[in-house]
């Protein structure tokens, strides 16, 4: 199943000029890329989610007998199916000293703790973690060649710190969702 998938790299498309530095502020830094790493799914991954979804159902069945409990799982199989097909949107990003604007958000870097660097197989991508207990962490995509740009810019204003280790996103990278 993993073997025929492929997987699609963040389209990166530079907009400011070739030192990434725009007039108002030299150290800004803007660029367009994908909102995340699409991995093309074969007919053999529905396939498998649909009978993990038959399996997954029968069980809560058994253990349960709770027809409401089935519908939860078939329908929350449905959803994955149908979320995978979703092709990624062209976001603009723009990070300064002020702080990160992903399309129209903005976030200051008073909003943020720290921010890691995530692999994700060939490509790699900058998680913030927030401030707020249940805020969701904010993910970025970038073009290898800025990394270091993007990298230094950020240390500065923000401490560096190794990824954590994420039950969900490592089952999502596994099933290459």
């Amino acid at each position: 199943m993993a073997d025929s998938e492929e997987q699609t790299a963040p389209a990166v498309e530079q907009t400011a000029q070739p030192d990434l530095a725009t007039d108002k502020n030299p150290e800004a830094i803007e660029w367009t890329a994908s909102e995340f790493v699409h991995h093309d799914k074969s007919a053999g991954w529905y396939a498998a989610l649909g009978l993990v979804a038959i399996l997954g159902a029968a069980l809560v069945y058994l253990i349960s007998r709770d027809a409401v409990s089935v519908a939860v799982v078939i329908v929350a199989a449905a959803l994955l199916g149908y979320y995978g097909t979703h092709q990624p949107r062209q976001i603009e990003y723009h990070l300064d000293g002020q702080g990160l604007q992903v399309g129209t958000k903005h976030y200051t870097y008073g909003e943020f703790r720290s921010f890691a660097v995530v692999p994700e197989h060939a490509f790699a991508s900058i998680v913030f973690m927030p401030l707020k207990r249940f805020a969701v962490p904010v993910t970025i995509y970038f073009s290898p060649d800025d990394e270091d740009k993007i990298l230094n810019l950020l240390s500065d204003r923000l401490p560096f710190e190794q990824p954590p280790r994420d039950a969900v996103g490592s089952l999502m990278r596994r099933i290459r969702f």
